[in-house]
């Protein structure tokens, strides 16, 4: 009974690690939303043009580093839907005019 405790509480502690790793990208992921949806707006036709290349770029090159990676259906869904709504954005006119 005792090896069982000891194994209960090491899956606990796995856990409870995955679940701090699983919040801090949760945190970095909502600070760099806020991030684009306060910079988006201020950016000309132009910047929006000459940022497109660049991050589709860092999107494949992205990619291309996690092909060796069995991941599941849903990581790549919502890269690719992130992905396209943020290009999508940026393909849109400014809101607010300099």
């Amino acid at each position: 009974m005792n090896n069982a405790n000891e194994k209960l509480d090491e899956i606990a502690g796995l856990m409870a690690a995955n679940t701090t790793k699983v919040l801090v990208l949760c945190a970095r992921a909502m600070v760099l939303a806020t991030f684009l949806k306060a910079v988006l707006p201020h950016l000309t036709t132009l910047q929006r043009t000459e940022v497109t290349w660049p991050f589709r770029q860092g999107i494949e090159e992205a990619v291309s580093l996690m092909d060796d990676l069995a991941l599941p259906a849903e990581y790549h869904s919502a890269l690719f839907e992130l992905t396209n709504a943020i290009l999508a954005s940026l393909g849109q006119e400014p809101t607010r005019r300099q």
